[in-house]
């Protein structure tokens, strides 16, 4: 009965949509390929009652390229995830390190906030002694001393513990 209704209604209509094709449906000259047409082909030779052994081996060597196609397809998808993954741990890892960058950052110029408050203070300091009274006055030696003594940035624990 579906034989019967594929024979009526639809090779007909497959007819009409292609010139060229024979009564039974086959395309002229035409050797099938891999894909779409393979489909139409099958439908072609269930449309007939006894397909010959040449349209057998056809369709047995065009599943045979695809299953051979579809093979590189599967490993090629395998190595492009594999790619993937790589490529998100390195972002991951870049990412990991920017944080930590960025909080290195932070704390150096924390520390350097500090640094240059302290060094105004000392300035600060320096000028007032000097226009106050001469017995409060320190020699330049020890000024120098003083200022080199908060200039000299004390590396935090994360620094230290890098190298």
């Amino acid at each position: 009965m579906a034989m019967e209704y594929f024979d009526e209604k639809i090779v007909p209509i497959l007819k009409r949509k292609m010139p060229g094709s024979d009564v039974s449906g086959r395309l002229i000259g035409t050797a099938p390929v891999p894909g779409p047409s393979a489909a139409l082909t099958t439908m072609q030779l269930f449309s007939k009652q006894n397909p010959s052994r040449q349209e057998v081996t056809k369709l047995q060597q065009q599943v045979k390229a695809n299953g051979t196609g579809l093979t590189a397809l599967k490993r090629e998808i395998s190595e492009l995830r594999i790619k993937v993954q790589e490529q998100q741990k390195q972002l991951q890892d870049q990412d990991q390190k920017l944080l930590e960058q960025t909080q290195i950052i932070g704390e150096q110029n924390a520390r350097l906030a500090e640094l240059e408050r302290k060094l105004r203070e000392v300035m600060e300091s320096t000028v007032g002694t000097s226009s106050g009274s001469g017995s409060n006055e320190q020699s330049p030696r020890k000024r120098r001393k003083a200022v080199e003594s908060t200039d000299c940035p004390r590396k935090s624990k994360r620094l230290r513990n890098r190298k």
